[in-house]
């Protein structure tokens, strides 16, 4: 007959993991997170742009809507050195990673920033806000000057880089 302990060391080894399975786990756990990390900058860069379109998109919109309404012309001030977007008492200062530029009137212009102004009978003084992403992505949103109306551009855009 063999002793206990002979037979355990024979059988299935006692709990506890080997220090090449504790590696390999360590390994699979740096290349998750060395793959994610990345990934998860590009999501949160993207989102980040995604939103400023909507906040610009939103504050042209508004404005125009405003215009309509109170009968009163309506002033989006864009200025893009501290990449802020001002509509009324509403102001949206973009991320740093976001670069603005602008395009209006040059009659309506304040200090080295753009504004499109928005009038009672639906129409615009005309112009295009660009907004152009840290990761090379670029979007135009114009204002058409006889009816107002914001569209985007994303590709063969008159002043839009690449």
């Amino acid at each position: 007959m063999r002793p206990a302990g002979d037979r355990l060391r024979r059988g299935r080894s006692p709990g506890g993991f080997t220090l090449l399975e504790v590696l390999i786990a360590l390994a699979v756990v740096v290349l998750v997170v060395g793959v994610s990390v990345p990934a998860m900058q590009r999501l949160y860069a993207s989102s980040q742009y995604r939103g400023a379109i909507a906040d610009v998109l939103g504050l042209l919109g508004s404005a125009r809507h405003t215009a309509i309404r109170t009968g009163q012309a309506q002033d989006v001030l864009v200025d893009p050195r501290e990449r802020r977007v001002a509509a009324g008492s509403v102001e949206k200062i973009l991320p740093e990673s976001i670069t603005l530029e602008v395009l209006g009137s040059v009659e309506l212009n304040r200090d080295g920033a753009g504004v499109i102004r928005f009038y009672p009978d639906g129409g615009a003084s005309g112009g295009y806000v660009n907004l152009l992403g840290a990761n090379g992505n670029a979007v135009q949103l114009q204002v058409d000057w006889l009816l107002g109306r914001v569209t985007t551009c994303t590709e063969n855009c008159e002043g839009l880089a690449p």
